[in-house]
């Protein structure tokens, strides 16, 4: 069965380089960044970099937020995985 419009290839190429060109941009964005603040002594745990003979060095909210957006991330995939499955 047809269409009776043709595909649009040159727009979803388009957005596809766009989404892979903001991805990459984030990434090494918060790569190089982490790796001027913390060379090549940093965790392989973000959160530990923040903490300095077990004192904080931010403030506990951050942490807690952190850890919070973590699990709401992780929870969300679980969804979107489990949908996709079925």
């Amino acid at each position: 069965m047809k269409t009776l419009a043709p595909p649009i290839k040159g727009k979803m190429l388009k957005g596809l380089c766009v989404c892979y060109l903001v991805l990459i941009v984030t990434f090494f964005s918060v790569s190089v960044s982490g790796y001027w603040a913390f060379g090549n002594e940093s965790e392989g745990l973000i959160l530990s970099n923040f903490v300095d003979n077990g004192k904080p060095l931010v403030p506990k909210w951050f942490i807690y937020m952190t850890n919070i957006l973590i699990i709401t991330q992780l929870s969300a995939v679980g969804v979107v995985s489990d949908s996709l499955t079925q």
